[in-house]
Order: C-alpha cells, then sequence, then structure tokens
C-alpha cells in the first residue's frame, strides 16, 4: 500500500513534465533572447506616458527588443510589416493590433485574417508568435469599445485555433481608467508597465 501510494504521488509530477515539455518550441537560428514587437501607436509609444512597453519588456527579461509599432496603423500594415521583424532572426514576436481596425471600421473577419497571416509567416520562420487583444476604450474613444471588445474576442478566437500564446489585454485593462491617458486610447506609465509584464509572462 505504502508503495502505491508513492506511485500516485509521482504520477502527477510526471504529468506536469510531460506538459511543460509541450511548451517547447524549435528556434531554428534565431535568437531566443531577441524579441520583435508589431504594433500600433500603442507598440510605438507615441502619446503615451513614460516608456513605451517594448523597452519595458526588454528590462524585465533582460532580453533585446526591437519595436517595430508604427502610429496609426491596423492589421494590414502588420501583414506589410512582419517579413521585416522575421528576418531579424527575433525567437519571439509580440503582435498587438487591432485598436485602429476598431477605430476606422474594418472588417473583423478581415482583421482576424490578417492577423492569421502574421502568425504563419511567424511559424514559418521559427518565430515564436505571442498575440494580444486590444486594450478597452474609453473617454472620447468609448464610442470605439464596442468593436474593440468584438475585435478583442475574434483574436481570443484566433489564438486558440493558431495555437499561440495569448495576452488579453481587454481582460487586464479593466475599466481602463488606470491604464489609458486622457485619450481613452493610449497608455499610461501603469498602462505600459501591464503590457510588457502580460507580455514578459509568455517569453
Amino acid at each position: 500500500m505504502r508503495i502505491l501510494s508513492s506511485l500516485l504521488m509521482i504520477v502527477p509530477l510526471i504529468t506536469g513534465c510531460e506538459s511543460s515539455s509541450s511548451e517547447s518550441w524549435d528556434f531554428g537560428d534565431n535568437d531566443p533572447n531577441l524579441v520583435a514587437c508589431v504594433g500600433d501607436s500603442i507598440t510605438h509609444g507615441y502619446n503615451s506616458e513614460g516608456a513605451p512597453y517594448p523597452s519595458r519588456i526588454a528590462s524585465l527579461s533582460g532580453k533585446t527588443v526591437l519595436n517595430f509599432g508604427s502610429p496609426g496603423t491596423t492589421t494590414a500594415y502588420g501583414v506589410s510589416i512582419i517579413g521585416s521583424a522575421v528576418a531579424r532572426k527575433p525567437g519571439y514576436v509580440c503582435i498587438l493590433f487591432g485598436s485602429n481596425d476598431a477605430i476606422h471600421g474594418r472588417s473583423i473577419d478581415d482583421a482576424k485574417e490578417n492577423l492569421r497571416q502574421v502568425i504563419a509567416v511567424c511559424k514559418a520562420n521559427n518565430c515564436k508568435p505571442i498575440i494580444g487583444t486590444p486594450p478597452k476604450m474609453i473617454g472620447s474613444h468609448s464610442i470605439f469599445d464596442p468593436a474593440a471588445e468584438r475585435m478583442a474576442e475574434a483574436i481570443r478566437q484566433l489564438a486558440k485555433e493558431e495555437g499561440v500564446r495569448l495576452v488579453d489585454l481587454y481582460k487586464a485593462s479593466g475599466d481602463g481608467e488606470t491604464y489609458l491617458v486622457a485619450d481613452g486610447l493610449h497608455l499610461t506609465d501603469a498602462g505600459n508597465d501591464l503590457v510588457a509584464k502580460q507580455f514578459n509572462r509568455r517569453l
């Protein structure tokens, strides 16, 4: 009975090791200590407080982080820039688009497929993609928040379909008051910290 009891205690430990090994990733000749962040003004740091979140990921992780953020861009820009990002041979690519698609009334289905293309390029180049949902929108941008919420749900579905790690910033940003500046779209200092920590946990 004692032997059986000991064996039963070992089983969960073995199972845990197996699930952990399933997280392995073939980086090929990419650098696991290099991260590329692709996105819009939230990634770039435009109109935000303090250092943009990619530089904070670098501080948290000790990795080198490249910022490919460009203000005002949509998921279509992600499709156009991802080739340049993966050409730098990053081990990880943090993807954060969707806010401008929501603001400009872009099709959520089209945005989802654009992001699927971005993920496909990452996978084809042995870069591990981590995709984020857009944060909540408040204040003068609150009119666009229903579209941002639908975009977030589409990205959650996409992450499941593609088997990639998700950073759910829409949920993490709560009511947005702490994490968004007066325009209700861009990040406060606390908001940049939040996004950096959320992505860093998934590296």
